[in-house]
């Protein structure tokens, strides 16, 4: 929402609100106020200057109603309508802040496709949180409409990747994090110099973003682009995490957890991933579940304490989350045995590309259990996904189809290949199958 004393500062999957709209937003639907309780045009001059068409005035009031004042209580939808006043005056912050209205379904019916058109007039009108936030969407693009039949709005990523890149070299900070995590998924030693000095830039700030600090950090770690930094990397961490970003917390919690540069502590781990956890960041809401399952700290196991972090991160596709609550169902353990459901979460969680679930899917398949119809060609394709992510037991169960013949052609060499990659894994089953093969299991030192 844009007025003259807020700033913005976008989350990249979402519209971008300012600080101040975040911290009314939870007021925004406990208080309304309809159209005929108003005060009185005379005692509301600047309800009375709206109702004569001065644009300005109109702009005015929709914040008011959007924020609320001392006089005026927040009403979400008489906020909606004179924002459109105001955007159809053509007021450029109004065009911007009606189409963040569709966005949310704030005041109005949830509308993308409304809010695309409105964003678009506010960025060509030169609102620069409008151009950015039309790149995100053409980056993603709009999902099917199938109530009001409308098609997809495809992805358009050359574009959207040219508009970041713009206003980054504009100095226009949402767009510089995100133009920089992008180019840091690329594996392109190019994309990572041009992200690392956007990031010089960024975290040389008086104030940093911590997306900037995180994102720093992980370079610092793993040596992309700049010399490898460990101790630099938990400072950046800290620095991140000390202004809230909620992965950079989770990051530090796994820092503390496994012993990465800093000293193992279990306790400072398991604050730090709840704190992560509340704001909102899916593996840490996952790890955060598994410690107080596993009865990490309290030695007292707590599964149903546990759930509800797991179905939230679940809730945020997380595949660890996902497999977890697949387990839980097939097994019936704290909640009602469901095999069914069991492989609803596997299936999520497997084309999420998590191996074990992956295995376990397969699993379901080769017996025909959890509603699936036995299908031994389907395990294979499972067990072949897990087997390439890693997974041993995976490896074992498709090399003993290759042997066997079991849903795909067989192959003795494929067989026993599977099986080396088993055991150098660790598989004690795959070893001893090789011995009785008369072959050599692989050294593992």
């Amino acid at each position: 929402m844009r007025n003259s004393s807020s700033s913005n500062r976008p989350d990249r999957r979402a519209v971008c609100l300012p600080a101040r709209l975040l911290f009314s937003v939870l007021l925004l639907f406990a208080l309304t106020l309809s159209a005929d309780e108003e005060p009185p045009q005379e005692t509301d001059p600047l309800r009375a200057d709206a109702a004569k068409g001065d644009k300005i005035a109109m702009f005015k009031l929709g914040d008011e109603y959007f924020y609320g004042t001392g006089t005026r209580l927040p009403n979400p939808t008489l906020a909606a309508y004179w924002y459109k006043k105001a955007a159809d005056a053509g007021v450029p912050e109004a065009m911007y802040n009606y189409a963040v209205c569709l966005e949310r379904g704030s005041g109005v019916d949830r509308d993308r496709f409304e809010a695309y058109n409105w964003m678009k007039k506010a960025a060509d009108a030169g609102v620069k949180i409008a151009r950015f936030q039309l790149a995100m969407t053409d980056l993603h693009g709009i999902p099917e409409d199938k109530e009001r039949g409308l098609p997809a709005k495809p992805p358009l990523p050359s574009y959207a990747l040219s508009q970041l890149e713009r206003l980054a070299e504009e100095h226009f900070i949402p767009a510089e994090t995100a133009f920089a995590e992008l180019l840091l998924t690329q594996n392109n030693a190019r994309a990572v110099e041009k992200a690392v000095r956007i990031l010089n830039r960024l975290v040389s700030l008086k104030t940093p973003p911590p997306a900037a600090l995180r994102m720093m950090a992980d370079c610092k770690y793993a040596g992309r682009g700049m010399k490898r930094n460990p101790e630099e990397m938990i400072q950046l961490l800290r620095k991140a995490a000390r202004q809230g970003d909620a992965e950079a917390l989770g990051k530090l919690a796994f820092c503390y957890e496994y012993g990465r540069v800093v000293k193992t502590d279990l306790k400072k781990a398991f604050d730090l991933y709840r704190v992560s956890a509340e704001r909102g960041n899916p593996m840490s809401q996952f790890k955060y579940a598994e410690f107080i399952a596993n009865g990490t700290l309290s030695k007292n196991p707590d599964i149903h304490t546990a759930l509800p972090w797991y179905r939230k991160a679940a809730e945020q596709k997380n595949p660890q989350a996902l497999f977890r609550l697949g387990v839980f169902s097939l097994e019936g353990i704290g909640m009602k045995k469901d095999p069914h459901q069991a492989a609803e979460y596997f299936f999520e969680s497997a084309t999420r590309g998590y191996p074990r679930a992956q295995y376990n899917l397969g699993c379901l398949y080769a017996a025909g259990e959890g509603g699936l119809v036995k299908d031994e060609s389907a395990a294979v394709y499972w067990f072949s996904l897990a087997a390439k992510g890693g997974d041993a037991v995976a490896q074992r169960a498709l090399a003993l189809r290759y042997l066997k013949g079991r849903g795909v052609t067989r192959s003795i060499t494929k067989g026993e290949e599977w099986l080396r990659k088993a055991a150098r894994n660790g598989d004690f089953e795959a070893e001893e199958l090789l011995k009785r093969r008369g072959l050599a299991a692989p050294s593992l030192w």
